[in-house]
């Protein structure tokens, strides 16, 4: 996915600003994956080549069919930390802010050219090309625990805990608003947006079972809360479509923003400009493959969502 930022160029056409772009592709096939319902702005998806686009509008382009030829390179400049390490596998700490795979628009800097340069390529094979040695994944925006396979024989044996719902997997985010009740259960079925591709949502008709239970922490006037919530399934951005669909966004998801909230002024600036999702996979439980013991991780919030929580304990110090 290529995520593009007008910096000028106000009221050029879309294709010609993502043509200058994206030099590796050609203006006809830009114009085809626009016709395709795969580009949009400020997320809406746009399938009109000639659509005019502003100053600071969010363009997104999913390219995916550019990233099949390439190779990917070991790159030790990215950032994650190593929480174990055994023969087997690794439990990391991955930064928001970095992709977990190479895909459309992100074939480097990933975590996995992190892992490949950490491992020396002795990552599972269980996949495709693009993710050895990845179980699951978290999204970019998103910090947290993941945990890795480097042979196929622990990948497969993690992969069956997760296909049987034994992982324990928690996180911390925080809402606007107040979840009623404070405590309780989130179970809907979850699908793609018909409208908007690179949205999941919730849908009675069909879609994929979710459940996703929730823990209200602290209330905040009011206006916001921390909450924890263990995923009971791993549906593509299923915290952030439930906690929407209950009315209490996570504070930083422009995607999933569900309404604009009532806060104190003197932090609205501030919440509007934090810049990813405030979301955090902190508590990571499974058994070891070849050990059987039971091995849980946490992981603290990481520096952006601790002062996040300062301003929302005291907003009149903001």
């Amino acid at each position: 996915m290529q995520k593009l930022s007008v910096t000028s160029s106000s009221g050029n056409r879309l294709d010609k600003f993502l043509a200058e772009e994206i030099k590796i592709l050609s203006r006809s096939r830009i114009k085809l994956l626009i016709s395709q319902g795969r580009a949009t702005v400020n997320y809406v998806v746009v399938t009109d080549p000639n659509h005019r686009i502003k100053y600071k509008d969010e363009v997104l382009l999913d390219d995916f069919d550019t990233a099949k030829n390439q190779d990917i390179t070991p790159d030790p400049s990215v950032s994650f930390t190593i929480l174990y390490e055994d023969e087997g596998l690794l439990v990391v700490n991955k930064p928001a802010g970095v992709v977990v795979h190479p895909g459309a628009g992100n074939h480097s800097s990933t975590l996995v050219n992190g892992l490949l340069s950490h491992c020396g390529g002795n990552l599972s094979s269980d996949n495709d090309k693009f993710r050895p040695g990845i179980v699951h994944r978290i999204d970019k925006d998103t910090s947290g625990i993941l945990v890795v396979a480097k042979n196929d024989f622990y990948h497969c044996e993690l992969s069956k805990q997760f296909a049987c719902h034994s992982i324990v997997r928690k996180y911390v985010c925080f809402c606007y608003s107040v979840l009623r009740p404070l405590h309780g259960k989130i179970e809907t079925l979850i699908a793609r947006d018909k409208n908007n591709r690179l949205k999941m949502t919730v849908s009675k008709e069909d879609g994929r079972r979710a459940l996703t239970h929730y823990k209200t922490l602290v209330e905040f006037s009011q206006f916001a809360s921390k909450v924890e919530c263990e995923l009971k399934t791993g549906r593509t951005h299923q915290i952030r479509v439930h906690l929407s669909h209950k009315g209490c966004s996570l504070i930083g998801d422009l995607l999933y923003r569900a309404k604009n909230y009532s806060v104190p002024p003197n932090i609205t600036t501030y919440l509007r400009n934090f810049c990813r999702q405030a979301l955090h996979a902190y508590f990571l439980e499974f058994t070891h493959p070849h050990s059987g013991k039971m091995m849980h991780f946490t992981c603290d919030l990481p520096q952006d969502m601790l002062e996040l929580e300062a301003v929302l304990r005291n907003p009149q110090l903001e």
